[in-house]
């Protein structure tokens, strides 16, 4: 059994659902400490004028070491009507921009969902089950854990009863790849680079929202079936 690991991103690219593909199970890390103006609150979507940030306020002053489970959504502002009147606008002449409001309407409509993580995951689990990919989504916090770094990737392998951890290319930095020799477990690397996609707006941009994705190409896949 092939095992992963990322942070439950807001809407993530597709380098993050390609990584998805090649495992069974993809663990979500939602112990990990939250990073402001990182990936876990916004994603990219591309407008006419280029680029542009799609942010989830959070409530982060004086929380600087909160895990990302406890990350609370700022209600303060109308954040979701935001959302979906920039994600109606952006997209109002892409092919698939119904599949994507059908998709992104009932998730933004659930007001009683007031942490980071909720609204993350509905969004990772429509995604997925849209696209088809029949990969398990585990959130950490549900798994007996322990340590950081290789220790945590090898603890959480064993506790969804992998033998293989797929780790992303930045983990060639960090883990110790004799540490999963030792444990009887087997280490490898996901890389992804995009393919051009039809996308509005002009050139093919790498790295947008898979909401982007979605208003463009449908869930067609882009993986070799």
């Amino acid at each position: 059994m092939i095992v992963a690991a990322h942070q439950p991103n807001f809407a993530p690219w597709l380098g993050f659902f390609d990584k998805a593909v090649a495992a069974d199970v993809l663990v979500l890390l939602d112990t990990v400490q939250f990073i402001k103006r990182s990936y876990q609150n916004r994603a990219r979507i591309k407008s006419s004028t280029g680029p542009q940030w799609l942010t989830v306020p959070v409530i982060s002053k004086g929380r600087y070491d909160q895990a990302t489970l406890d990350v609370r959504i700022d209600e303060s502002t109308r954040w979701r009507s935001v959302h979906l009147r920039t994600l109606r606008s952006v997209t109002a002449k892409a092919p698939h921009r119904d599949a994507l409001l059908d998709l992104v309407e009932p998730i933004y409509g659930q007001e009683d969902v007031h942490h980071l993580v909720g609204l993350n995951v509905a969004l990772l689990r429509a995604v997925v089950c849209g696209l088809g990919i029949g990969t398990r989504l585990v959130l950490a916090s549900e798994l007996d854990l322990s340590g950081s770094s290789t220790e945590l990737m090898m603890s959480l392998t064993k506790a969804v009863g992998g033998q293989v951890y797929l780790s992303g290319p930045t983990g060639r930095r960090y883990l110790e790849p004799e540490r999963f020799t030792d444990a009887g477990l087997e280490l490898r690397y996901h890389e992804f680079t995009p393919e051009p996609s039809p996308q509005l707006h002009g050139a093919f941009t790498p790295g947008l929202s898979c909401l982007d994705y979605i208003a463009n190409c449908g869930f067609t896949p882009w993986w070799a079936p």
